[in-house]
């Protein structure tokens, strides 16, 4: 990577200053919901870039002082600019470690944690938020069956019919709530195994649809949230 321009903050890199390889990428942020049966529902929640690190050799007469800058910049902890090839980032320096073996050769390895990327703010801002929505809608459909309500003639293009669908979810979490309440009471006074049988079953029932109801009320939620931002 010798003809490679990379710089971090003040310091251009040079010479054996510049790294063979420098690590990057990171993770994406995924809510994952386990469903009876074994299938899934997978939420994409946003990156979370991982950090950036690399390790060289300063040389030359000005090996310290360039050393000094690095681990100055690290100390103040502002952002600064990491630029090679065609990467850009804005970053802070989370470690810099160095080695003084002579006043002109000092080995050193800097890890950087990404504030910014703008290349992957832009594609944030080019995903539809129709998208947004419709994988809502499609994990709440996932689940609708075991909340006992039907999304049919629901789309994401629709307010009034997923703000109404919201207002039947909230029916049912408070309804079902008061059923596993007294499914639990009906529990504790049983005055045989029979009617504990009785209870645990409707216990059963109850806490399967409020869970359900609760998380397919939190996808239409944030589907009529996006909605709601897409009129303003």
């Amino acid at each position: 990577m010798s003809h490679v321009i990379l710089t971090l903050g003040s310091v251009v890199f040079r010479d054996m200053e510049v790294p063979e390889k420098i690590s990057f990428g990171g993770r994406q942020n995924l809510a994952v919901q386990q469903l009876i049966g074994g299938g899934r529902i997978v939420q994409a929640l946003g990156l979370d870039d991982g950090k950036i690190s690399f390790a060289g050799i300063f040389s030359g007469n000005d090996a310290v002082t360039r050393a000094q800058m690095l681990d100055a910049a690290r100390a103040l902890g502002a952002p600064l600019p990491l630029v090679w090839d065609g990467f850009y980032y804005t970053v802070i320096i989370d470690e810099f470690c160095a080695e003084y073996r002579k006043t002109n050769l000092i080995p050193f390895s800097v890890t950087c944690l990404v504030i910014s990327d703008p290349l992957a703010s832009l594609a944030a801002v080019a995903a539809p938020v129709a998208n947004l929505i419709g994988n809502d809608l499609t994990a709440a459909g996932a689940l609708s069956g075991q909340a006992g309500v039907s999304l049919d003639g629901i789309s994401a293009s629709g307010i009034a019919g997923v703000a109404a669908l919201q207002s039947t979810l909230q029916g049912i979490v408070g309804t079902q709530g008061g059923v596993l309440n007294g499914a639990a009471a009906q529990l504790n006074g049983a005055a045989d195994a029979q009617g504990g049988v009785v209870a645990v079953n409707q216990l059963d029932v109850a806490s399967s649809t409020l869970a359900a109801a609760a998380a397919v009320s939190g996808y239409v939620g944030r589907a009529v949230a996006n909605l709601a931002g897409t009129l303003l």
